[in-house]
């Protein structure tokens, strides 16, 4: 096809830059510039594996009547974003329990009357 697929060091090391558009102490914002589109996801997935965040990792369901399956809720639930800072809690290893200093714990209550839609926001957990 007469297109050069090959990913060759020198030439990447001579045209790739990194511009740093914003930098905080909380958030950096950051451009690569002449890179190919499946490093940039390798990048994109590095930063996303080893950012600390915090998420939804065990759903417990009590009385559920809705159609959906509670492993598909569980699931949905873990990709709610959580928005506490995880410096404030130590990391929870394999033997480790449970506790206030590494885990959170909320409950959820919602009803929904038949025939009228429910909203669910902050204020029901």
């Amino acid at each position: 096809m007469g297109i050069d697929n090959s990913s060759r060091l020198d030439r990447f090391s001579n045209n790739f830059r990194v511009e740093v558009v914003r930098l905080n102490e909380d958030d950096m914002e950051f451009d690569m510039i002449v890179i190919d589109a499946a490093i940039a996801n390798s990048f994109r997935r590095i930063l996303i594996a080893e950012i600390p965040t915090m998420a939804i990792e065990k759903v417990l369901i009590a009385n559920k009547t809705s159609i959906i399956q509670d492993e598909v809720l569980a699931h949905r639930l873990g990709l709610v974003p959580i928005r506490v800072d995880p410096r404030l809690f130590d990391y929870l290893s394999e033997n480790d329990q449970p506790n206030e200093k590494n885990t959170i714990v909320s409950k959820l209550h919602v009803q929904c009357k038949r025939g009228s839609p429910r909203i669910t926001g902050d204020k029901n957990i």
